[in-house]
């Protein structure tokens, strides 16, 4: 239950922070990577090895994709 308050309470802030910013599109991409991030914890919680191994590869992508600017 308790975990349950906390997780609508952070989409509260959530939308509330959203609503905040600067233009429409600066909230929609914010609620886009709040979105992004619980999608992968939810990935980590159910599927410890595929999801490690699919942000080990996201990681990997993105450093090499860095080094070659």
């Amino acid at each position: 239950m308790f975990i349950n308050i906390l997780a609508l309470t952070f989409v509260l802030f959530a939308f509330i922070a959203a609503f905040k910013m600067d233009s429409f599109l600066q909230g929609f991409l914010f609620i886009v990577a709040i979105c992004a991030v619980c999608g992968m914890f939810y990935l980590f919680i159910s599927f410890p090895g595929i999801s490690g191994l699919a942000v080990a590869i996201m990681l990997a992508s993105f450093i090499f994709r860095q080094s070659k600017k």
